[in-house]
């Protein structure tokens, strides 16, 4: 392997002010915009382009901000919190609304990103990556092309975001079985983590990966462990996906996140040059365009 691609990217939440004091998302749109810019510049500062996924209300409020991040290389896609968008009429995570209900709520973000930013979105991750076994046939039906929308082995059941068993890397989903790679014309690409250990707690389930939030996290060890798992593994697509949210102050050399995020890509960038792999930096839209250049894999079916 002599390359791994590196794709950083941002949930881009509306205001708290409009959904619930501890939920992720900014206090206000005003602080949110440099936070914004430095994320990116700081990411640019090796060659990576970063992915943002706006809430319908941040394309809104934001739409120059964003355009600008486009302009400078960077890609656009959706982003839905159902119970956030709107007047909160979906009380429900993503995963929990039936099909019915994911194209409603879908089709009302589409028609206010696309008023905002002048197009409709092809890119889209869901809040919390909850999701359900409509749901990437649901996306297809309505025009995206790609997006970001699991998160292999996490169980969090109260958030409908259970991806037990997922595929790992970029693919093709199945029509039927989320956790499967199949047919459809679409490339999702997974958040990446370090399955060396699954974490519990309070009964949420999951493995680390690398977004700057962790009051504990080795970095160290999870960009190393990541890289030597993908060497394992060797995917068609092999990538390095990072997330986080658009609710830290990445302009503050002393703020927490900040700092750990400087940390983060210095150790994503010395774990794969010093196994004489080169990070290339690359968009959600770049990614899906590799999965969906590549043949059509299905899961063998067997006979038990």
């Amino acid at each position: 392997m002599d390359k791994i691609y590196v794709s950083v990217s941002m949930d881009c939440e509306r205001d708290r002010t409009f959904t619930d004091p501890n939920a992720s998302g900014p206090a206000d749109f005003t602080a949110s915009a440099d936070w914004v810019r430095a994320y990116a510049e700081l990411a640019g500062e090796y060659g990576w382009p970063v992915t943002f996924f706006l809430h319908p209300e941040v394309a809104e409020g934001q739409t120059d901000l964003f355009l600008e991040m486009e302009e400078q290389g960077a890609c656009l896609g959706l982003h839905v919190h159902p119970w956030k968008f709107g007047d909160g009429k979906y009380r429900a995570h993503f995963g929990g609304l039936s099909e019915q209900e994911q194209r409603a709520v879908l089709s009302e973000a589409i028609a206010l990103w696309q008023r905002a930013i002048g197009r409709r979105p092809q890119y889209f991750r869901p809040g919390t990556f909850s999701a359900n076994d409509d749901t990437y046939r649901v996306l297809v039906d309505l025009g995206f092309k790609g997006g970001s929308i699991s998160a292999p082995n996490r169980v969090y059941r109260d958030l409908n975001s259970v991806w037990t068993g997922a595929e790992k890397d970029p693919h093709r989903p199945h029509p039927y079985f989320r956790q499967l790679k199949g047919t459809l014309p679409f490339g999702n690409v997974p958040l990446t983590h370090d399955y060396s250990k699954l974490e519990d707690v309070g009964g949420r389930r999951f493995h680390r990966d690398l977004r700057p939030d962790y009051h504990d996290a080795d970095y160290h060890l999870i960009a190393n462990n990541i890289v030597e798992q993908l060497v394992e593994r060797r995917p068609a697509v092999p990538v390095i996906h990072m997330v986080t949210h658009n609710d830290h102050d990445y302009t503050n050399p002393q703020d927490r996140v900040r700092r750990n995020y400087d940390v983060v890509l210095r150790e994503i960038d010395q774990a794969c040059r010093s196994r004489g792999i080169e990070p290339v930096g690359a968009t959600i839209e770049q990614l899906a365009g590799m999965v969906l250049s590549l043949p059509v894999e299905e899961e063998v079916f067997v006979a038990t």
